[in-house]
């Protein structure tokens, strides 16, 4: 045997070793490589790969279901099959109306197998907001829940809609749980039969109807998905993301927080589909690295603790509100003894609310720390992850996936600011949308050009400190001017949760004629607890933490706060009451 190959054969061995005891510690950071190789193909590309490396490991769990990874990639070229049979072909734009069930996920990647691209729609929107996405996206094809059939039947006439296949959330439940839901709810969801309608189970049928091979050649560069956000304009607009745009943050997050992706861990995926942190982060990058997607179709905070303890999961990714539902169930002492990992994002969480989350878990057999995702649907939804080594920094949010870029631009400059200054958060790389659906004006909006680089605004603010952390300060939009001064909403939440009197708040500006501004705090009380004596606790309390310039003008009482669909806190609704 030559010694060159023993040579090199040794230096490769510990070369690895050495990069997993860098990334062990959270310092790989700088040993991070340099020339990365990321999937060249689409999305379904790397799940089959995932199908090749793990076939008998469970990709999907919908309950008592279980689905391989070998049964997967079987379903999905079904489901791929019976739409090239509807006519489906490169480019077109399907829609997929779905809460995160099995047929969402075969669909998902079968639209991505021939070629086509999926538009991701919340179930729960209004007739005319469906209407909007499959107009917005030309799509022909939709494949919606029941529940959501009577919406999209009464806006066919007004859109090009051609096939509407619909589903029951219990399709790949047991058999007596679908004859349950049948005489419940599912009775009272009429399908009309006619040539546009479609039931799932027919569908598939029209798969045996076609010859030869669904698969299409994609490329990294071609567009995989339209999801929907109001970005930083408002009104909802339809977001471009491409394949290398998920598959790179999937795979960038093996390297920034490996310790998340083993092949035998389980995600609890109660982040809807429709929602980029959710179909990125919970879906796709469970199944880019072999490990299982647990599928909860609509998030039911009492069922959450069976969840967790009969199917044994492990990582938890959500939004803070789920979190803190974590904290208001009774368990037992190790009942959360499988929990390894937990990420919050989606939202601004305080470090109160952080210390509480950990001291949970930790008292209930978990040795995880609640560390925090960053991003938003314009970026794939993660760009920003943090290891536990930040996981104690009170605003630190991590660092940027690999082959990505933060930097934090002064509002007055407009130049890049300075190490610890605020500036609003500005992002680029692999992760950043191609642009607007249709809207080319408010594409080129949403960049901003800083020396011969071009970045997304995210209108955030935020500061770099000198270990590269990135740290979130406030929505731009959230900001709050007082006379002249820059206040924070989410200090002023974490402050008021120092009493423990209150169990929830949050915090917003409201027009005044003297300062320009004042600050509002809106607060949930805890039980029994009265508002006098909360309000001269809070007093003492923001006299204490806060500078005076920061301290509220007004404190008012709700037995709960304002949420939207996806569970984040209203401040839009809070704003107008």
């Amino acid at each position: 045997m030559p010694l060159e190959y023993v040579y090199n054969k040794i230096k490769n061995t510990l070369r690895k070793i050495d990069m997993k005891l860098e990334r062990a510690k959270y310092s790989y950071i700088d040993k991070m490589p340099k020339d990365i190789k990321y999937p060249e193909g689409g999305l379904y590309d790397v799940v089959y790969e995932s199908s090749c490396k793990w076939p008998h490991n469970t990709a999907l769990q919908y309950f008592d279901t279980e689905i391989t990874y070998k049964d997967l990639i079987k379903k999905i070229n079904k489901v791929a099959a019976a739409l090239k049979t509807l006519g489906a072909k490169k480019g077109d734009r399907i829609t997929v109306c779905m809460p995160n069930t099995p047929e969402a996920i075969y669909m998902f990647y079968a639209i991505n197998e021939v070629g086509a691209i999926a538009n991701m729609v919340h179930p729960l929107s209004s007739e005319k907001e469906i209407e909007d996405y499959v107009n917005q996206s030309h799509s022909n094809i939709i494949l919606c829940i029941d529940i959501s059939y009577p919406k999209v039947e009464a806006i066919i006439k007004n859109t090009e809609l051609e096939h509407i296949i619909v589903v029951s959330p219990t399709r790949s439940m047991a058999l007596i749980v679908r004859g349950i839901y049948k005489l419940t709810k599912g009775r009272k969801n009429h399908i009309k039969k006619s040539q546009h309608v479609i039931t799932w189970d027919k569908f598939l049928l029209k798969a045996n109807k076609f010859i030869g091979n669904p698969h299409a050649r994609v490329n990294a560069s071609d567009d995989a998905v339209i999801m929907y956000s109001g970005g930083t304009t408002g009104k909802p607009k339809g977001i471009i993301l491409s394949n290398l745009n998920f598959n790179a943050q999937a795979l960038g997050a093996k390297y920034l927080v490996p310790e998340l992706f083993k092949p035998d861990f389980s995600f609890m995926a109660f982040l809807p589909n429709f929602h980029a942190f959710g179909l990125g982060c919970c879906i796709h990058m469970p199944l880019f690295n072999g490990a299982c997607s647990f599928l909860i179709p609509q998030f039911n905070p009492k069922k959450f603790k069976s969840y967790i303890t009969k199917y044994k999961v492990n990582v938890l990714v959500g939004v803070p509100t789920v979190f803190d539902y974590l904290t208001k169930i009774k368990f037992k002492k190790d009942d959360l003894k499988t929990v390894k990992y937990v990420v919050s994002g989606g939202d601004m969480i305080s470090m109160a609310s952080k210390e509480k989350i950990n001291d949970f878990l930790h008292s209930h057999g978990s040795k995880a720390v609640i560390e925090n995702g960053y991003g938003l649907t314009e970026a794939s939804g993660g760009f920003i992850f943090s290891p536990t080594s930040v996981a104690e920094d009170p605003d630190g949010i991590g660092y940027p996936l690999p082959d990505n870029e933060v930097i934090i631009m002064d509002l007055k400059t407009k130049k890049p600011a300075e190490l610890g200054e605020d500036g609003e958060i500005l992002v680029r790389g692999l992760s950043v949308m191609k642009g607007y659906l249709g809207k080319p004006k408010e594409t080129e909006e949403a960049f901003i050009k800083i020396g011969n680089k071009k970045y997304l605004r995210t209108g955030d603010i935020g500061y770099a400190d000198a270990k590269g952390v990135i740290h979130f300060r406030a929505r731009l939009k959230r900001m709050i001017i007082s006379n002249g001064y820059n206040i924070y909403p989410a200090n002023i939440e974490d402050v008021t949760l120092k009493c423990n009197k209150v169990t929830a708040c949050a915090a917003v500006g409201r027009e005044d004629r003297l300062r320009g501004e004042k600050v509002v705090v809106f607060v949930v009380p805890a039980e029994n607890a009265s508002e006098r004596a909360i309000k001269k606790e809070l007093n003492n309390i923001y006299k204490k933490h806060l500078a005076k310039y920061e301290i509220p003008r007004e404190i008012r009482f709700l037995n709960e706060l304002p949420k939207t669909k996806l569970a984040k806190v209203d401040f839009k609704a809070l704003e107008q009451l």
